[in-house]
């Protein structure tokens, strides 16, 4: 067993993303649990600009689990969260109190739309570690990104509000297999970004690239890339992502005024 300095460690290195589950729900105070972890995220100025929904609603949790990807244990799964990135409650404040002042009031733009995805992320991460602390495993899904008007109008989202990924929370039905595969080469520069020499690159995916019972690759690293590069760039899934997400940043950039 790996020696680790504490057991906050231990959670971090230890844990692996789960998507089978039992049938037990999750109890509120689990729940309260994930969702203040969240709200002790470090954030941008103390906005908290995100927000989760904790979907319970079966009908929700259906639609949800075919509009990302036909993924049937989202459906499935105790707890089922929506993060969103979220900066609606601070706009309407500014239009509330700053509008009172007279002066133009501006409108969030593309660094705002960045900052919130990053609070939302780390928020995430939060729940994700605390879960894990307790015996509740986790997985995140970021294909909530597609379908992006359905989504919005299924969730009610108003403008400055966009889904970042889904949290999905339960307890598994056994431990996850702890990865063992990562990324060959250190992910750590020192003072400036060094690219990768093409060597480093096939040394990066070798611990990626999937083995048999004798432990010699069952795929070369060109198939193997291009499975990754049809997955990610490639795919009908990879248009459909993009065009969703052009259509929630164009959403996000309209004038709430009207003026643009």
């Amino acid at each position: 067993m790996a020696e680790y300095p504490n057991d906050v460690i231990r959670t971090i290195e230890e844990r692996s993303s789960a998507r089978v589950f039992t049938s037990e729900p999750l109890t509120e105070e689990e729940r309260a649990i994930l969702t203040s972890a969240a709200l002790r995220a470090p954030n941008g100025g103390k906005m908290s600009k995100f927000s989760l929904i904790d979907v319970r609603d079966q009908a929700i949790k259906d639609r949800l689990a075919v509009l990302c990807d036909n993924q049937p244990f989202v459906a499935k799964a105790p707890g089922v969260y929506v993060i969103l990135a979220d900066f609606d409650r601070w706009f309407r404040l500014f239009r509330k109190y700053v509008g009172t002042l007279g002066v133009h009031i501006n409108y969030p733009h593309e660094d705002e739309i960045l900052f919130s995805i990053v609070d939302a992320a780390l928020a995430a991460e939060n729940m994700a570690i605390a879960g894990e602390s307790i015996g509740v495993g986790s997985c995140f899904i970021a294909d909530v990104v597609t379908h992006h008007d359905e989504i919005r109008e299924m969730l009610n989202l108003p403008q400055y509000v966009m889904p970042i990924m889904l949290g999905i929370f339960g307890h598994p039905v056994s431990k996850p297999k702890q990865r063992s595969a990562r990324i060959g080469v250190s992910v750590v520069h020192r003072d400036r970004y060094e690219p990768l020499r093409d060597d480093e690159m096939l040394d990066m995916i070798d611990p990626l690239i999937p083995r048999g019972a004798d432990g010699a690759p069952v795929m070369t690293p060109e198939d193997y890339v291009t499975r990754y590069y049809i997955r990610r760039l490639g795919s009908w899934l990879s248009f459909e992502r993009t065009n969703s997400v052009r259509a929630m940043f164009r959403d996000w950039l309209k004038s709430p005024f009207g003026d643009e």
